[in-house]
């Protein structure tokens, strides 16, 4: 897939979350399961924030020539998720704790505006992609060494993951 299918794929399915907005009241998109589980607002924070400030960061590190390696490998499980195409379709937790656990936000117009900030940035990343050396890396914490077209496609990839915990949630 080129970085232009990647992107329209992207700009599809970030625009679904914005559509499905409207679809939440204001206790349902606060509304958590439990105590572990997140709400439909920290599930919708936790993709713009992993997108602002790790995959999108990583390809401008790419960019900027700030790698933690150069030409390294992925691991056998980022091998698996590019050659799917997608993540596996299990259930990820990440550590309870601040700077994991996403803003409780019942703002749905600013979520709106920052969804659509992204969208944004993902156009402008994809114009400057093919300016970035393959060999420009940087560590994924279980996918191994990518590169900023690999980054740039993770975007799509955790947005699309993301849609079966949403349709839990609004199962509730």
């Amino acid at each position: 897939m080129n970085t232009k299918d990647t992107l329209r794929t992207f700009e599809e399915v970030a625009g679904y979350y914005i559509a499905e907005l409207d679809n939440y009241s204001p206790e349902k998109f606060r509304s958590k399961p439990s105590e572990e589980e997140w709400s439909l607002s920290q599930l919708y924070n936790h993709l713009i924030m992993a997108a602002f400030h790790m995959q999108i960061k990583a390809i401008e590190d790419c960019e900027l020539g700030r790698c933690s390696v150069l030409d390294g490998e992925k691991t056998e499980v980022g091998a698996a998720v590019f050659a799917a195409g997608a993540f596996p379709p299990i259930q990820i937790r990440v550590p309870a704790k601040p700077g994991y656990t996403p803003d409780y936000s019942t703002d749905k117009q600013e979520i709106k505006e920052r969804m659509l900030q992204v969208i944004e940035e993902m156009r402008s990343v994809e114009q400057r992609l093919a300016s970035i050396p393959p060999d420009r890396k940087i560590e994924h914490p279980a996918f191994g060494c990518l590169n900023a077209v690999e980054w740039f496609q993770l975007v799509p990839m955790h947005f699309a993951h993301h849609l079966c915990q949403k349709e839990k949630l609004e199962a509730l």
